[in-house]
């Protein structure tokens, strides 16, 4: 049972109460509080021993320690509250009462420990426990030698304590017991923790597909670029064709293409490359051109025909009179097979449908393509490769036998195996590998050999749907809400951190990259599908969280430690909603910390059963909830009671039809994520300047009058809509923190004072300017130098240019540049081409209006992906020898005048991959199907 990353994290929420405002200046309550963190930290040690003092022992070890995490949010909480109401009489009103709150917390801690110290098989530690339990009578020990996952010290002296914190609501027999303390009905939730859940069965497995385009699954590398730091990974899964699956991809594309069978089924055990050969056949270019129609849905073995045609609905409708190639990854048995075939739309176009299945005597029917695993020198060549050890072959001879072993040929267990081993020294292999002697070792190999809050960061992963993609952006602000990162008093962006923490992940091939931004960054993600099977039992062990699907029996399946997040995976109206109408109170509320939905389709969850379930999370007696995510889910409605949810961090409502936020919004003093981007909402209450932590505010283009005392601390600005009436001076000039700013404006006087504040964002990295008038159409942007802005990757510029920035004036680091109605008359290839790190550029409507564009010689050095959109007056594209010659992706939309493409690009950059024609005259597209190499795929579109 994981234990130590609890204790982790439980450790980083009291040094977050330590660096509390209404705390830290309180000598007295720190130093009783120093007291209970050291209590913690020993707690470690003992943790490490989790597996001597048996599972009881440590199922009674976790019970106590949630207490304790929530004992100390409660405090905190408290506290805060405290102050807010009663300001400097706060110390002297409460002080007693605060004091006995440390005393209890620190006697939880020590029947922690004395539960270890009883058992009997303990006993070889049993002088760290004496030595521990000393320490809590002796407050001035230091303790600074434990660390965290990343290898840091985690103890804290002073004021080197990280700045968040975590808040909380005090038991009822700790509250001040004046007649009018406001606080009783509200503790009084709190006072008990419910242990009727103990002895729960495991629940049934959980299931979930989700369909999603071809573009949005390729794994492939990315660069993640940190302020004067640069990672990278490639995860090039053709690269798979190399090591034994090139005659399977040239076997199976003849099939599709040649052969009448309409189902190809590709069998083979989990981790054998089916979904890996299956993807690599869907890109393959031939099978791309072959098919007018494709689409993938990734199902799970516990599905039936019906459901799996429910989910092509659509795609069954569209796919009428046109040739299609579906895949459906996952399927269990021949007979829904059996049943789709005679479902799915036919009409002798020599349309196809991949299944993949692990079920290889069921079908030896259908004449199912076999995936056999790779020999030993293919496996041998992949796991160097992969861990870019092929210099080193020779060190490491002697593990390759056991190596090899272990992974047993299995493509996915040698990519686990090499990112395993490439994070670690060759001199420590053996002792990472241990006893492994198959391929189910592979995964407790690689999920053991991970410190603890890593442990932790990868098991919440596993709450998401399987085969999900995860948007990072989500991802990474979810794990800093829950508490997972370790966050330190002088770094003003543990964003970076967090980052940093994925892309571990990243690199030991636990999460794979699905879909990358245009600058190669990670835009999407999902966890390997091998460890979502194996981490969704061991988050359940400790009640990471509570999966909610159809009508499970809650008593079932909560865990023995009750609901602490509620994750709700279909089309029900929740366990709280259900429950709740049974006249049972199954959630506790002063445990639930998250409640996580993924609810996508409006039929699902009607507006009124939604707002239902809302309704009864958001009150007062769920007070300590840290998470509220309803991102996609289509029909939502908040109600203004929402303040109740003082201790929320994060509110996700992007992609939902929310028209409106209530003004409560304001009293969510802990708030650091508010995004409401994509959703109805076009005006937001001017209570949320009250939220001083808040780092990341997502708007759907919405005008805000700014304060100026608005926050100071946003990271993240984007959806804004500026006018003459809002100052720029006295509100946005405050914020100097910023890293991505997205603005809409309309400003004919004070657009200098605009870019003034901009030029002085130094740590930006994404910046969106966009220019209208009082109609709302296209105006004047009066753009100045940016060459201040050192860290900006991303550019994109909306509006008319008196003329293009000179190259010394476009910030050095734009990777991606986008540029809108600029109407500029004069060619810009001649500037833009010298640009050094430029990656992507888009010409799109009216960015240009001559008639003719020349990419000089050796010029654009990096670039890959360039879009032509609606320049009307373009006739000629010229290139010149050795310009783009890193291009691989061209895409022309509406530019009727254009009469070619230089033949430099079509025929003898074999890099080019896609070109892509939407829109273009008959003619045009005609000559470019006669010249466009082998090489390249040819996509052809039309808008209508």
């Amino acid at each position: 049972m994981e234990v130590k990353p609890v204790v982790a994290v439980v450790t980083q929420k009291l040094a977050d109460t330590l660096s509390e405002d209404s705390i830290a200046d309180n000598k007295v309550m720190i130093h009783q509080l120093k007291g209970v963190q050291r209590s913690l930290l020993k707690l470690k040690s003992f943790s490490n021993q989790r597996d001597v003092y048996g599972s009881q022992k440590s199922k009674d070890h976790l019970r106590v320690l949630y207490q304790v995490e929530d004992e100390i949010e409660k405090f905190t909480f408290q506290v805060a509250g405290q102050r807010k109401r009663f300001g400097f009489l706060m110390k002297q009103t409460f002080f007693f009462n605060n004091l006995n709150s440390c005393r209890r917390l620190k006697r939880k801690i020590k029947k922690i420990q004395s539960n270890i110290l009883s058992s009997p098989e303990d006993a070889s530690i049993s002088s760290v426990c004496t030595l521990s339990l000393r320490s809590l009578s002796n407050y001035d020990e230091g303790d600074n030698d434990d660390e965290d996952d990343d290898g840091e010290d985690f103890s804290h002296g002073g004021n080197e304590l990280p700045q968040k914190s975590s808040s909380a609501v005090w038991p009822l027999s700790e509250i001040p017991t004046t007649p009018r303390s406001p606080k009783r009905a509200l503790a009084r939730s709190f006072s008990t923790i419910p242990h009727h859940q103990e002895h729960m069965q495991q629940r049934k497995k959980l299931t979930f597909s989700y369909s999603y385009k071809e573009n949005e699954m390729s794994i492939v590398g990315f660069n993640i670029q940190y302020p004067k730091q640069v990672s990278s990974f490639c995860y090039q899964e053709e690269e798979l064709g190399v090591y034994g699956l090139s005659d399977d991809i040239k076997s199976l594309v003849r099939r599709l293409t040649h052969q009448t069978d309409m189902l190809v089924p590709i069998v083979g055990e989990e981790g054998s490359g089916k979904t890996t050969l299956a993807r690599a056949v869907y890109k393959n270019r031939k099978v791309k051109d072959h098919f007018e129609f494709h689409d993938w849905m990734s199902v799970t073995e516990e599905y039936t025909a019906d459901r799996i045609l429910s989910g092509l609905k659509k795609i069954t409708e569209t796919v009428k009179g046109r040739r299609y190639l579906i895949v459906v990854d996952g399927v269990g048995s021949y007979g829904v097979i059996h049943e789709l075939k005679d479902k799915l739309p036919d009409e002798k176009k020599g349309s196809k449908v991949i299944f993949t299945s692990r079920r290889i005597s069921e079908m030896k029917k259908l004449n199912p393509h076999v995936m056999n695993g790779l020999n030993e020198d293919e496996s041998w060549k992949m796991f160097l490769n992969k861990a870019g050890k092929e210099k080193e072959a020779d060190q490491i001879g002697k593990l390759k036998h056991k190596i090899l072993s272990i992974c047993n040929g299995l493509p996915q267990n040698i990519i686990l195996m090499a990112g395993l081993l490439s994070n670690n020294r060759i001199q420590r292999w053996s002792a990472v590998i241990g006893d492994g002697q198959c391929p189910d070792d592979v995964l407790s190999i690689c999920y053991n050999n991970l410190r603890r809050r890593s442990k932790l960061r990868l098991l919440y992963l596993a709450l998401f749907p399987k085969d999900y993609d995860i948007p990072v952006r989500r991802l990474l602000r979810l794990w800093l809400a829950e508490g997972f990162v370790k966050r330190k008093l002088e770094d003003r962006f543990p964003e970076g951190e967090v980052q940093k923490c994925f892309e571990k992940l990243v690199g030991r091939n636990m999460i794979q990259i699905t879909k990358l931004r245009s600058d190669n960054s990670p835009r999407r993600c999902r966890l390997v599908s091998l460890f979502h099977d194996y981490l969704l039992p061991k988050a359940q062990e400790i009640s990471l969280f509570y999966i909610q699907r159809n009508s499970e029996n809650f008593e079932d399946a909560a865990g023995p430690f009750g609901v602490r997040r509620m994750v709700q995976h279909t089309s029900n109206t929740g366990v709280v909603a259900h429950q709740q109408t049974q006249g049972q109170v199954p959630v506790d509320p002063s445990i639930l910390r998250s409640y996580v939905s993924f609810n996508f389709q409006p039929r699902d969850m009607p507006e009124r059963q939604m707002g239902m379930v809302l309704g009864r999370v958001i009150r007062s007696d769920f007070a300590l909830l840290r998470v509220l995510d309803l991102e996609g889910v289509c029909q939502t409605t908040l109600p203004d009671k929402l303040g109740h949810l003082r201790h929320l961090r994060y509110l996700g409502l992007r992609w939902t039809f929310l028209e409106n936020l209530p003004e409560s919004v304001g009293d969510l003093s802990y708030l650091e994520t508010l995004d409401v981007k994509h959703t109805r909402v076009d005006s937001l209450p001017d209570s949320i300047w009250r939220l001083k932590r808040l780092r990341h505010l997502n708007l759907n283009n919405i005008r805000l009058s700014m304060p100026p005392k608005s926050s100071s601390s946003l990271v993240t600005l984007w959806g804004l809509v500026l006018d003459e009436k809002i100052s720029i001076n006295e509100g946005l000039g405050k914020l100097r923190n910023l890293r991505e700013l997205g603005i809409k404006f309309s400003l004919e006087k004070s657009q200098n004072l605009l870019f003034d504040w901009i030029v002085q964002l130094v740590n930006l990295q994404s910046l969106r300017l966009t220019s209208v008038n009082g109609m709302g159409q296209p105006s004047n942007l009066a753009l100045k130098p940016l060459t201040s802005l050192k860290n900006l990757s991303h550019l994109n510029l909306y509006g008319q240019l008196e003329k293009l920035p000179a190259v010394d004036e476009f910030p050095p680091t734009v990777k991606v540049l986008t540029l809108s109605i600029s109407r500029l008359d004069k060619d810009p290839m001649e500037t833009l081409e010298q640009l050094p790190c430029l990656i992507v550029l888009r010409l799109l409507g009216e960015s240009f209006t001559g008639t003719r564009m020349v990419c000089g010689r050796r010029g654009f050095k990096k670039l890959e992906v360039l879009k032509l959109w609606v320049l009307k007056d373009l006739e000629e594209w010229d290139v010149e020898e050795e310009a783009m010659e890193r291009l691989k992706e061209v895409e022309i939309r509406s530019c009727q005048k254009l009469s070619n493409i230089s033949c430099r690009i079509l025929q003898k950059q074999r890099c080019l991959e896609e070109l892509v024609l939407t829109d273009m005259p008959d003619e045009f597209v005609a000559g470019i199907k006669k010249r466009k190499s082998k090489y390249t795929s040819l996509t052809i579109k039309s808008s209508n």
